[in-house]
């Protein structure tokens, strides 16, 4: 769904380029925390930290963290 107006996205998008691409990398850093707090948020109570940690992911991503052979569990 898009419901920002052509003219909307341009403004938006010239004020974004105008920030210094540091303050940029920050705020999108900001932005993705944001995401994991807000679904950490959601989250049903008493999950151990690697529960929560797989929970978050799947919340973002939209499917479960794939297990790579070879690689342990997560810390």
């Amino acid at each position: 769904m898009e419901d920002t107006s052509r003219e909307v996205k341009a403004i938006q998008q010239e004020i974004w380029m105008r920030l210094p691409e540091a303050e940029r990398f920050r705020k999108c850093g900001e932005m993705f925390e944001l995401a994991k707090a807000f679904a950490a948020s959601r989250a049903p109570s008493g999950l151990s930290a690697e529960e929560l940690s797989l929970f978050v992911f799947k919340e973002i991503y939209g499917f479960e963290m794939p297990v790579i052979e070879g690689f342990g569990p997560l810390k």
